[in-house]
């Protein structure tokens, strides 16, 4: 994986095959997930999609689900009412970032094996990614049981559990780095302000 600030601004995603596709099959089963759990089918209006009122009045039982949808509020009866009204809404927005990053990643179209892929990242494109990256990397943590630092040493050092603790920081260093590449350089937040 390597980064490449565009002189336009945004960045350059450049990852090689393997990347590319872990990437594409993890997001395909965070999809798959998020599908499982979605009460309707998925309006193509991105606006309509992400205001649609509807979703279940409890957690849900997967971990990774309860962990990307957590309750809202301590008490049961507000919480379970917020859920009704807000989860559905929530559920597609992430289905449309999601999908918006397996298209950007575009291997459906790759000619072979040693193609990098390259991703153009636009401050327009950012949120999607950082949405859908966050999504991933919360969903792998609750299913290993990922809660705390000491958890990751712990799980790190576990045979069963190194491989997926090192996709889980991948993760994390790709969004750092296109999170850090798309914050203003100080020099221009201070030239912005007089």
């Amino acid at each position: 994986m390597k980064l490449i600030p565009l002189p336009a601004g945004g960045l350059r995603l450049l990852l090689n095959f393997d990347e590319a596709t872990m990437l594409d099959q993890l997001i395909t089963q965070l999809l798959q997930l998020l599908q499982s759990h979605s009460g309707t089918a998925l309006d193509p209006d991105p606006l309509f999609a992400s205001l649609e009122v509807g979703g279940s009045d409890v957690i849900p039982e997967d971990p990774a689900l309860a962990r990307l949808f957590p309750n809202a509020y301590e008490k049961d009866a507000e919480a379970s009412e917020f859920r009704k009204i807000t989860e559905q809404g929530l559920l597609n927005r992430k289905m449309q970032d999601a999908m918006q990053v397996v298209s950007a990643l575009g291997l459906g179209a790759m000619p072979d094996e040693r193609t990098t892929v390259e991703v153009d990242i636009s401050a327009d494109t950012l949120p999607a990614w950082a949405r859908t990256v966050t999504a991933l990397r919360l969903a792998i943590a609750a299913r290993i049981g990922l809660d705390t630092a000491e958890d990751h040493d712990r799980l790190l050092e576990d045979e069963e559990t190194r491989g997926t603790v090192l996709v889980f920081d991948w993760l994390a260093a790709i969004l750092e780095a296109a999170l850090m590449m798309q914050m203003p350089d100080e020099d221009d937040t201070d030239g912005a302000a007089h």
